[in-house]
């Protein structure tokens, strides 16, 4: 997916775009999405303890096939704090919103940053750009959110990154 020119300041939702996001939202499937905002905003400043009233934070659990490590919400929260310190300024912002019933969204989700906190994976900080789209399904309990399953474009991410090199085919089939 290509993104369109962006800002840094892209990342602030106004209401007028959080309106945007949120339309033909049920009003509960609306306050999880404001949430999931929300918690943008607090992970977008650094506030680690801040974040954790978006959680329940005893039995949340994550689920990413490319981190199967990262399975409670105690090891799952390392990993924006990792981003952080790697690719500042590390933002979040949500692009798209879809619900299911009253404890279930799906968010299309942009993470932005540049390459230049601290090795990742191995390769020495180049100033190249971190672009990752992502979907997360959320599961919430009550007002707080109990699960989330993560996938996101991580060949571009590798490969923008320098951490791998991708052929790029002009017709794969041939």
């Amino acid at each position: 997916m290509g993104l369109p020119a962006f800002t840094e300041a892209d990342f602030v939702l106004s209401q007028e775009k959080r309106d945007e996001i949120t339309a033909g939202l049920t009003p509960r499937q609306k306050f999880m999405v404001e949430h999931w905002m929300n918690l943008h905003e607090v992970i977008n400043r650094g506030d680690w303890d801040g974040m954790d009233e978006y959680f329940n934070v005893d039995t949340m659990t994550y689920d990413n096939p490319n981190r199967p490590d990262l399975g409670t919400y105690k090891v799952w929260k390392t990993s924006p704090q990792g981003l952080y310190k790697t690719f500042p300024p590390s933002i979040y912002r949500t692009l798209k919103a879809w619900g299911r019933g009253e404890d279930e969204i799906c968010v299309l989700c942009h993470h932005h940053g540049k390459h230049t906190g601290g090795p990742y994976m191995g390769v020495q900080p180049t100033g190249n750009e971190l672009n990752v789209v992502w979907f997360s399904w959320l599961r919430f309990r009550g007002d707080k959110i109990d699960h989330i399953y993560s996938i996101s474009d991580v060949l571009t991410m590798l490969k923008d990154l320098e951490v791998i090199q991708v052929p790029q085919p002009v017709d794969p089939y041939k």
